[in-house]
């Protein structure tokens, strides 16, 4: 499966309550003081959302990635395991 190529990205922003999400507010807010922020830039951070990109894997579904994972880490398809090649 190919990522959209860089430009042609479909994006959303992804909104997560410590109410509703509990587990991956707490998760996300440990990451980001752990990189060197305070709390409370860090809540600010996750308030503004997270941006996502959208991909969909050919009969099997639709599923998400953070934007900034996208240059920095192999994307792998959550349903068979495989690694996503960036688009050219």
């Amino acid at each position: 499966m190919k990522l959209n190529r860089v430009g042609d990205e479909e994006l959303v922003i992804l909104s997560i309550n410590e109410n509703e999400h509990p587990n991956a507010y707490r998760t996300k807010l440990n990451e980001l003081i752990g990189c060197g922020m305070s709390e409370k830039e860090a809540r600010d951070v996750i308030r503004q959302g997270v941006v996502m990109e959208v991909h969909y894997a050919p009969n099997q579904g639709f599923f998400l990635v953070e934007s900034e994972a996208i240059s920095s880490t192999p994307i792998y398809n959550p349903y068979d395991g495989l690694e996503c090649e960036i688009e050219e």
